[in-house]
């Protein structure tokens, strides 16, 4: 019983590495497209992509965002787009102002 228990744990472990290591290249991924400053995960699964404000359609590229993380497997959900200038580190990344958002689990 006791070697199951610990089958299990390694198993859990394993996963949650390789689930990491994907959300890791999806940011990697994410962050080399352009008007992408910069790019992060959250424990829930959406992407933030910090941009700088331009006027373009922000909701195509959100879901044009989706596509290129998708490859990678890293379990993102929700893609949002925040102006780089608008994000508060001080506060909860939910509560950032949005200029779009795409939902990538389709």
């Amino acid at each position: 019983m006791r070697r199951f228990r610990l089958a299990v744990l390694a198993a859990a472990l394993l996963a949650c590495g390789s689930a990491a290591a994907d959300q890791a290249t999806a940011i990697q991924a994410a962050k080399a497209q352009p008007r992408v400053i910069d790019a992060q995960v959250d424990n829930s699964g959406n992407m933030y992509l910090f941009v700088k404000p331009e006027k373009i359609a922000w909701s195509q590229f959100a879901a044009g965002m989706c596509g290129v993380v998708k490859p990678h497997q890293g379990r993102i959900f929700r893609m949002r787009v925040i102006e780089v200038t608008q994000a508060n580190y001080s506060k909860p990344p939910a509560s950032w102002p949005r200029l779009a958002e795409a939902d990538c689990s389709r």
